[in-house]
């Protein structure tokens, strides 16, 4: 009789597992921080306007600010 396979691969699943969490928790700092638009625009620009030029991660964050100061209803503050 064998054991049932979650425990045949205990220490191996334990260490997915943590590894899936840990995962989850930057994909969720980086969504909350902001980190993960410029990876969204290259997404979409590589997807919607392969020809065009990308901004550089500098160009993409001065862009980003001046937009969101010419339009505030987003924020808080």
């Amino acid at each position: 009789m064998t054991a049932p396979r979650a425990h045949q691969e205990g220490p191996a699943s334990a260490g997915a597992l943590l590894w899936r969490a840990w995962d989850g928790l930057v994909w969720w700092a980086k969504g909350v921080t902001g980190e993960s638009k410029y990876q969204a625009y290259l997404d979409h620009e590589g997807r919607v306007h392969p020809d065009r030029p990308v901004m550089t991660e500098r160009e993409f964050w001065r862009d980003e600010y001046r937009r969101q100061d010419a339009n505030p209803e987003g924020r808080c503050c």
